[in-house]
C-alpha cells in the first residue's frame, strides 16, 4: 500500500521535483527488499526481476522524449567526485536489449536522485526541474506495473 499512495501523491503533485520524490518513494518502497551490496545493485535486480522485455520495449516507446533528455548530457555526480553518468549513456547506446537499455537510464535516475536529496538540486535550475519532470514517468510506470 505504501507504494501506492507514494504514486497518488507524485500524480497529484503541482512541482515536477516534488512528483519526482514521490514516485521515487514508492519505488524504494518496491526495490529496497532486494539482495545486494549497494542501492545501485538492488535497483537493478528489482529491474531485471520486475520488468520483462515487453514492459522495457514500452518505457523506451511509450516515454522515448523522457529517456533521450536523461541521455542528452551526463548528470554530475554532485560529491566532486569527478563521476558523471557518461557510462550509462555509452552502455545504453550499446545495449543489446530492451532491458538492458532500460536499467542505464534507471541509474541516470538514481544519480538524479542522490543530487536532490543531497541538497544538490534547485527549484529555479531548469535543467533540475526538466531532469526530474524526464525521471518521473519513467519511475511511475515501473511502480504502477509492480505495486
Amino acid at each position: 500500500m505504501k507504494a501506492r499512495e507514494w504514486l497518488q501523491r507524485s500524480r497529484e503533485a503541482q512541482d515536477p521535483i516534488d512528483g519526482f520524490s514521490n514516485a521515487w518513494r514508492a519505488f524504494n518502497h518496491l526495490y529496497f527488499p532486494e539482495n545486494g551490496t549497494s542501492e545501485r545493485d538492488k535497483i537493478q535486480q528489482y529491474l531485471e526481476s520486475k520488468v520483462d522485455e515487453d514492459i522495457a520495449d514500452r518505457i523506451l516507446e511509450d516515454y522515448g522524449d523522457e529517456v533521450n533528455y536523461l541521455l542528452a548530457q551526463p548528470v554530475i555526480d554532485m560529491r566532486g567526485n569527478g563521476r558523471n553518468t557518461a557510462r550509462n549513456i555509452e552502455s545504453f547506446q550499446g545495449g543489446l536489449t530492451a532491458l538492458s537499455k532500460v536499467k542505464e537510464p534507471f541509474m541516470i535516475i538514481y544519480q538524479v536522485r542522490c543530487n536532490l536529496e543531497h541538497g544538490q538540486k534547485s527549484p529555479s535550475r531548469e535543467r533540475d526541474v526538466e531532469l526530474c519532470r524526464a525521471a518521473c514517468p519513467l519511475v511511475d510506470h515501473v511502480v504502477d506495473a509492480n505495486a
